[in-house]
């Protein structure tokens, strides 16, 4: 369990437990009190970090592999289910729609905060001699220019591409095509990045790659979900909470429940 965890508000306090957004006045309480949060959901207008513009000419094509090979499997996992389904029933009219499933996972393979995409937080671009290179890291990182970089790149791929991508795995996976084949098929003839090599690399400036912690990872999911759900919230760490409330009780022992009970 992590030493410091998070929670929000507004499931906490009574005083806003049945609203899903928190007042300005209880926040103001609370920096007064010296209690910051986090605002999450539509709360947060903090502006998605810049791309390096430069560098996806460099990274298209591997890009473009590294979604082959990791869509390959997913996709091999969802139409076989179909495949096997299609053949136990050829005259069923109810049938599990693979394809359809397939193209649900690519709209959501190049959103780093979702699971689809979390592949791209693993990765750390480094140059190497005139090429930069998908280094792939042990863990997530904290998605920042080269991150949306990537994801720029992921985008491009797709719209690239277009609806062959998902037809090329379709076939691919139902005549067993060899994971080379297919990355030839999408990125060199379907998106075409893979056609030539790009120029050589000059100096670029790096970005350090920055581990993510679980917590901060726990956090970021919170915050995806909130904006998937159209809502907000502020949140608060546990320990800051539970100060808060010790002082709130000292001050209004009977409210908070610290009170003794009255004579019977």
């Amino acid at each position: 369990m992590p030493s410091r965890s998070y929670v929000l508000l507004l499931l906490v306090l009574p005083s806003v437990c049945a609203q899903m957004n928190m007042g300005p006045e209880e926040e103001e309480m609370l920096e007064q009190m010296g209690i910051k949060g986090q605002p999450m959901g539509r709360k947060n207008l903090k502006p998605q970090a810049e791309i390096f513009k430069k560098d996806l000419k460099y990274i298209h094509c591997n890009v473009c592999r590294q979604m082959v090979d990791i869509s390959l499997g997913k996709a091999t996992e969802l139409l076989e289910k179909r495949f096997k389904f299609q053949k136990k029933r050829k005259h069923d009219s109810t049938e599990f729609d693979g394809e359809g499933a397939v193209q649900e996972y690519m709209d959501k393979i190049c959103n780093p905060l979702k699971p689809e995409g979390e592949w791209i937080t693993y990765i750390d671009l480094k140059q190497q001699g005139g090429e930069l290179q998908l280094a792939k890291q042990p863990q997530y990182g904290k998605c920042h220019k080269e991150c949306r970089t990537l994801e720029q790149a992921c985008n491009d791929v797709l719209d690239k591409a277009d609806t062959e991508f998902t037809e090329i795995l379709y076939t691919a996976v139902k005549e067993k095509t060899p994971l080379d084949k297919v990355q030839r098929y999408i990125c060199n003839r379907a998106a075409g990045v893979c056609k030539k090599k790009p120029p050589l690399l000059k100096e670029r400036k790096d970005e350090k790659f920055q581990p993510m912690t679980a917590e901060e990872k726990q956090m970021q999911d919170m915050q995806a979900n909130l904006k998937d759900t159209g809502m907000s919230g502020t949140m608060y760490k546990r320990e800051d909470l539970a100060g808060m409330m010790d002082k709130m009780n000292d001050f209004m022992p009977g409210m908070m429940g610290g009170g003794e009970g009255g004579e019977g």
